[in-house]
């Protein structure tokens, strides 16, 4: 029995001696492999080139622009989230670097899309395929390799984006209670709408009221922050000469916000809208448009908002 224990205690060291040494000998394996190497911070060009267009953005300063197909000023938080993605492109396997396999995954040079990056001077480039099995992971080929890898996270959607989403779609971004006068021109009517100590006050020509407050606070609220659906960079500059309406908002700073809008198309689905001092037209929702064109009967205090809970006529200050 002793000697049995004994040979038993040896085997197991024999095999522990096996194991460490067979451990030692495999090659050390790098578990943090990042496809792209940039500091975020730094970069300072971004350039998309993909088979329909090509969308190029720099950093002047601590701002970032669209500055191909048009000078633009870019939106910021896709910008950011393309830069962070950078961090997140890391090795997980080699798929192939036979070149007929490309078109498979969507990584030729005919196919792909393109990503270039920037910083002081100095460019890198790559290749975006299509997704992984999982939708978690992105095939991507270094336009100097012939290696397609399989890369940690989904990116087509980061970088696969029309020139009009790399640019900043705000029209309008303020404080509401910054406005205390809007006036809205329309063909045939104007009203205007002014606060009066904390009362605002209607006038359409033809009759002057107090306004429900919330009424009014819907329209400011809208013209504090409008962003725009897309871009209209071609309407020539008489395209607004006739506008359905012109609403004109005016600040305590003596600053006027001036927007026209017209109709898009013949169902009025959705506008056009220019902004005094843009540099470009602006598509915008039905619904946004119809929430900046309100009629003087529209900020009327309802007959049912002057009753209390109880039913009983409110009593008037």
């Amino acid at each position: 029995m002793r000697n049995r224990n004994i040979l038993l205690v040896g085997a197991l060291i024999v095999l522990i001696g096996i194991y460490w040494f067979v451990k030692k000998s495999q090659p050390v394996v790098e578990t943090d492999r990042p496809f792209v190497t940039a500091d975020s911070a730094k970069v300072d060009l971004l350039r998309i080139e993909s088979p329909d267009e090509t969308v190029e953005l720099a950093k002047e300063g601590d701002k970032w622009w669209v500055t191909k197909p048009v000078r633009y000023p870019a939106a910021e938080r896709n910008v950011g989230t393309a830069l962070q993605k950078l961090h997140e492109m890391k090795k997980l396997s080699m798929i192939t670097e036979k070149d007929e396999r490309y078109n498979e995954f969507q990584v030729s040079d005919s196919g792909a899309t393109k990503v270039t990056i920037g910083q002081g001077g100095k460019t890198v480039t790559f290749l975006v395929g299509k997704s992984g099995p999982s939708m978690q992971t992105t095939y991507a080929r270094m336009a100097n390799s012939k290696e397609v890898w399989e890369i940690a996270g989904n990116h087509a959607g980061t970088f696969k984006r029309k020139s009009k989403e790399w640019r900043d779609k705000t029209i309008t971004d303020m404080d509401m209670t910054a406005i205390n006068k809007v006036v809205m021109q329309y063909p045939l009517q104007a009203v205007t709408a002014s606060l009066v100590d904390t009362t605002w006050k209607i006038d359409d020509g033809k009759q002057s009221f107090e306004a429900d407050k919330s009424l009014v606070e819907r329209v400011t609220r809208m013209i504090s922050k409008i962003s725009a659906v897309d871009f209209a960079d071609t309407l020539g500059p008489s395209a607004f000469d006739k506008p359905e309406a012109h609403v004109v908002a005016t600040l305590n700073t003596g600053e006027t916000v001036d927007l026209k809008l017209i109709p898009k198309d013949a169902d009025g689905n959705q506008y056009f809208l220019r902004k005094d001092g843009a540099s470009s037209d602006f598509v915008i929702y039905k619904s946004t448009a119809t929430a900046l064109m309100k009629k003087a009967d529209d900020f009327k205090v309802k007959p049912e908002d002057l009753k209390d809970k109880t039913g009983k006529a409110k009593a008037k200050a």
